[in-house]
């Protein structure tokens, strides 16, 4: 084996954790913390907390790939895995890992914090595995995600600063409602892939037009809420998306086709305006952005070749 290929199968072991949509794990986490504090200095304490929780997710995130081989392969999506870059072998010990790792250091940070992990660690699970399998589940798919990452992924944040409260769940309803539009329209560019799998996801239940039209409604009741609650760092990505989702709800009940890459915009361009606002939040955390990003870019080009992560193109 020469250098170069050794150096990317290390690699390989980074990526499959999937930092593209790390990145959102990461903003929700810090913005939960600044909720709960209305402060932006920086404490030590979460950020280990966002550690552990990034272990946790990235082997969520493992799972979800072993169980979704074929219908990745078939949506010409995640690589790594699917076009056998990593063996299912090496797969499994890495999530096992992870996972272990993860929970036995969420101890640390006290009993709701452990109990909302587990939590987030049940779904997850029940999200990728048959006979349950959440994400192929018209709504659920959607609630599911709506709640992991609009809901326990804030309150985990929550509680590095304050304990926990039933009432801090009322503050994560327009994130919960964002995040819900956001990913139907996600399963909206994987309609075709996902039907053929008979992966039953919202967007195959309802049909492209109708999930725009729900998405839509979604961002708009995320506006709305965020309005209500005076909550700025919701309110901004909501209100500077909703354009969009409008234009692609209004298209598709008009019947005119949208191109691929607006779909695709409309789903990252919030998660790009999070991370803005994160990074005005907790200014310590843009050199570590900066090189995540950068090292995608360069490792998708010389692995595949494909230029990756991109806003309009999957």
């Amino acid at each position: 084996m020469d250098t170069k290929n050794k150096y990317l199968r290390f690699f390989d072991y980074i990526f499959i954790l999937r930092p593209l949509i790390l990145i959102p794990v990461w903003d929700f986490f810090l913005i939960g913390n600044y909720l709960a504090s209305q402060e932006n200095r920086f404490v030590l304490k979460p950020f280990l907390g966002l550690g552990v929780y990034t272990m946790l997710m990235g082997g969520i995130y493992i799972l979800n790939q072993i169980t979704d081989i074929n219908t990745d392969r078939l949506n010409k999506k995640l690589f790594i895995l699917s076009e056998n870059f990593i063996s299912l072998k090496n797969a499994y010990i890495e999530m096992v890992l992870l996972l272990g790792v993860s929970l036995f250091f969420s101890w640390f940070f006290g009993l709701y914090f452990f109990f909302l992990t587990v939590i987030s660690l049940i779904i997850g699970i029940l999200y990728s595995l048959p006979p349950v399998k959440l994400k192929g589940k018209p709504f659920i798919d959607t609630l599911s995600n709506g709640i992991g990452y609009g809901m326990l992924n804030f309150a985990l944040g929550w509680l590095m600063q304050r304990s926990f409260e039933w009432q801090m769940f009322l503050k994560f309803l327009p994130y919960f409602l964002s995040i819900s539009a956001v990913f139907i329209n996600t399963t909206i560019v994987d309609i075709e892939g996902d039907r053929k799998s008979g992966e039953i996801t919202t967007s195959v239940f309802l049909g492209e037009k109708t999930s725009h039209v729900l998405s839509s409604i979604l961002m708009a009741g995320a506006v709305f809420v965020s309005l209500i609650q005076k909550d700025i760092v919701c309110l901004l990505p909501s209100t500077i998306s909703l354009p969009l989702f409008l234009y692609t709800a209004i298209h598709c009940l008009l019947n005119k086709k949208i191109n691929r890459s607006i779909t695709i915009l409309s789903f990252r361009l919030p998660g790009l305006i999070f991370t803005i606002i994160t990074c005005i939040l907790y200014p310590v955390i843009i050199p570590f952005l900066f090189v995540v990003i950068i090292g995608m870019k360069i490792y998708y080009k010389k692995r595949f070749p494909i230029d990756y992560p991109t806003l309009t193109r999957g």
